[in-house]
């Protein structure tokens, strides 16, 4: 199951009736719609009302893939299209499954990734999922061409149809149009869901059930947060009072920095999960803790110095499974690396103590404030348990610092002025 563990806060709220009267006037005005953004939060009812058809037609599409024994499979997105379902994938799968075909992500416009993935493909059977609104984002407009063209020389023009799975606009839009002249397979995306809160649409879920997953499995998890987050108290809503912390230590304290940690690679996208829903959401108007991430114990041999007695400008909070997929028990009959401590005790017991000595240090002596986040599984239940907690936290969290969480103004001028220098015309 979930835990949000506040045992080692350094600094405890110290007016948390004051908070809840903030909370109960928040969450009255989501109920009315009368906050800025409101009218992009489909994602809180899409959970309990799932397009069954869509999901069959996921399901369908995926068996139909099976039988082509395809080698990759190729997916075809950024931001919001891409970090989501890779986290999902990397934290339900991990690196072991071999049943399915291999990913390759295209996220990038760098020649120096783009072109040893295309030779990887050379003469391969593989097959495309192209995630784009509009259809017109650069990244994956231009990833999507570079693919295409390729998979047509591998299959013929015919037969490309039947390798291509297009998420996009329901409606309208460039990739839209393309898909219906070229009678490619398309699935969906509401205009009420923005693309970080996109994961648990066909964005992730066609490709988490091409890969195994339990779509079923992952909409529970998320039915069961959002029943865990449905009271106002901040008592029996953990992820209003993370929301509320993040904003006191934020404001109150002056902290600048929220430092997330996972203890096991396969968690690291679920971290820039976060990172893109927590920054793309509240880094609005000059406001807002920069959202970093590390990967235990590995950035400890970087970073630890300054973690232990750098700046106090941040504090942390850590991502634990307390029954990780894997395990290796160890086996030392000699002491010639003195490591015969360790007999008969396994590598997760070793990490765990490593997360317990690490967080008792930066709590007692480097008076780091540390929130803990436990998980019992990597598993479909949880990721969808974890999506669902961070979607609500963020949407209280900025609402507290009076900014609509739902825009993101900021990433247009980035892209006006690339189009510009690019040539492009209106």
């Amino acid at each position: 199951m979930f835990k949000f563990n506040t045992k080692y806060v350094v600094n405890k709220i110290t007016n948390l009736k004051k908070y809840q009267v903030s909370i109960n006037t928040i969450v009255k005005k989501i109920n009315l719609g009368s906050l800025e953004g409101t009218e992009m939060m489909g994602w809180v009812d899409l959970i309990e009302n799932y397009n069954s058809h869509e999901l069959l037609l996921m399901k369908k599409k995926a068996i139909e893939w099976q039988k082509l024994n395809l080698k990759y499979i190729v997916v075809v997105g950024i931001g919001g299209s891409y970090v989501g379902v890779r986290a999902a994938i990397d934290m339900c799968c991990g690196s072991y499954n071999e049943k399915t075909p291999e990913i390759l992500w295209v996220h990038n416009i760098a020649a120096s990734y783009l072109l040893p993935l295309l030779k990887k493909i050379h003469n391969s059977k593989f097959a495309i999922i192209v995630n784009s609104k509009s259809g017109t984002t650069l990244e994956p407009a231009l990833g999507f061409r570079l693919f295409r063209e390729q998979l047509q020389k591998n299959v013929g023009i015919s037969k490309l149809h039947k390798y291509i799975v297009a998420v996009t606009d329901y409606e309208k839009g460039t990739l839209h149009d393309f898909a219906k002249h070229n009678h490619i397979t398309t699935f969906g995306l509401a205009n009420d869901i923005g693309g970080r809160f996109s994961t648990l649409t066909a964005v992730g879920m066609f490709l988490m059930i091409v890969k195994g997953l339990n779509p079923l499995k992952i909409l529970q998890g998320a039915k069961q947060a959002r029943k865990d987050c449905e009271s106002d108290n901040l008592s029996r809503n953990s992820a209003y009072l993370y929301a509320c912390y993040r904003h006191y230590l934020y404001n109150f304290r002056h902290l600048s920095i929220e430092n997330f940690i996972v203890y096991e690679p396969c968690l690291e996208f679920v971290g820039k999960m976060w990172q893109q829903i927590f920054g793309e959401s509240e880094g609005k108007e000059h406001k807002a803790l920069f959202p970093a991430l590390s990967l235990f114990t590995t950035d400890l041999h970087s970073m630890g110095q300054y973690f232990q007695e750098g700046t106090r400008n941040f504090f942390e909070t850590t991502l634990i499974v307390n029954k990780p997929r894997y395990d290796i028990v160890l086996k030392i009959h000699d002491d010639n690396d003195k490591l015969k401590y360790l007999n008969n005790k396994s590598i997760d017991f070793v990490n765990r103590k490593a997360f317990e000595g690490t967080i008792e240090a930066h709590t007692k002596l480097g008076k780091v404030n540390n929130f803990v986040l436990e998980i019992d599984y990597a598993d479909e239940w949880h990721f969808g348990y974890l999506f669902y907690w961070f979607a609500t936290a963020v949407t209280i969290s900025g609402y507290l610092l009076k900014i609509n969480p739902f825009n993101q103004p900021g990433v247009e001028t980035y892209k006006n002025n690339m189009f510009k220098l690019l040539g492009r015309k209106k």
